[in-house]
């Protein structure tokens, strides 16, 4: 992944959503990629710039693959990419900065409780999560940040497992911020989405120089659910063979397993309230550093 194969390469990204998983960067993502001064790829969470030896199992590798997902680039303003690898992976930021320059980055982040249990229900009903029970898996979590053979054998990408790692937002924010400056770090909160997601998206299109009196059509992207009926395994099935273009055959191959698993998989269960008060406890000081580090008001969060 030479360094001058990307930067040398006219047609690359000059802003990044970088996450935070279920938190609403894919409704974020499209509401972009609609303004006509912003190009960005088909293709979500192409997670090029991560460090993790054991990365995603869909990652680009190759700098001419990576290029080529923005060969539609013709006078854009902004041209961008959301992975949301990128907010974990310790190496991120460095690796970003080196290849592409101090670009714009956009987070969003969401209540990390709330988004713990989206990420275990994501990870059991449409990836690789065995243990059937949140609780259990939550137990589970210290010995799998710890086990090698967990993170090679793993379906997937093994973080997509940390359900509270995963939501400790602010060390994963200052990286950013230290990398990148104050400046050109853009934060908005999956509330905030939720309520007004115009206001929101504008907001993202000052920040990225563009138009912002463009309204993009409003829609839910991503959303959670419990069931894969049929209709949905086809139309996952064909979000694979799209990505098949840009990858490996192999990749869909894997994925196809756990999908029939999940083929009329009940419903997940409502989160217990003992645990939900267990994790806010556990996340009540990583929230309030986090509140001054973005200066946004998370008391929310905290109750």
């Amino acid at each position: 992944m030479a360094k001058e194969m990307i930067s040398d390469h006219k047609r690359i990204p000059n802003f990044l959503i970088v996450g935070a998983a279920k938190a609403g960067t894919t409704s974020l993502y499209e509401y972009l990629r609609q303004h006509p001064d912003i190009f960005m790829p088909e293709w979500k969470e192409l997670s090029y710039f991560i460090g993790d030896p054991c990365g995603p199992l869909h990652k680009v590798r190759k700098p001419a693959h990576y290029c080529k997902v923005f060969s539609g680039v013709r006078q854009h303003k902004a041209i961008g990419e959301a992975s949301t690898s990128y907010l974990y992976d310790r190496d991120a930021p460095a690796i970003i900065k080196s290849k592409l320059g101090t670009v714009k980055i956009l987070i969003i982040l969401r209540d990390p409780v709330a988004m713990s249990f989206s990420l275990y229900n994501h990870q059991s009903r449409k990836e690789g999560e065995t243990i059937t029970d949140f609780e259990a898996a939550l137990t589970a979590e210290g010995k799998r940040l710890n086990d090698p053979a967990f993170k090679k054998k793993c379906y997937g990408w093994h973080a997509n497992y940390y359900y509270f790692q995963r939501g400790l937002y602010c060390e994963q924010v200052q990286r950013y911020l230290d990398t990148f400056g104050k400046d050109h770090v853009k934060f908005f909160l999956f509330d905030e989405l939720a309520q007004d997601a115009v206001k929101v998206v504008q907001e993202a299109y000052r920040f990225l120089g563009v138009d912002d009196t463009f309204v993009p059509d409003i829609m839910v992207h991503n959303r959670a659910g419990g069931i894969i009926s049929i209709p949905r395994f086809w139309q996952d099935a064909g979000l694979f063979i799209k990505t098949f273009q840009y990858v490996f055959s192999k990749n869909i191959i894997k994925k196809i397993p756990h999908l029939l698993r999940n083929i009329g998989r009940k419903p997940p269960t409502p989160l217990n309230p003992a645990t939900e008060g267990n994790l806010r406890r556990k996340f009540h000081d990583d929230i309030c550093r986090l509140e001054q580090l973005i200066g946004k008001d998370l008391s929310a969060w905290k109750n």
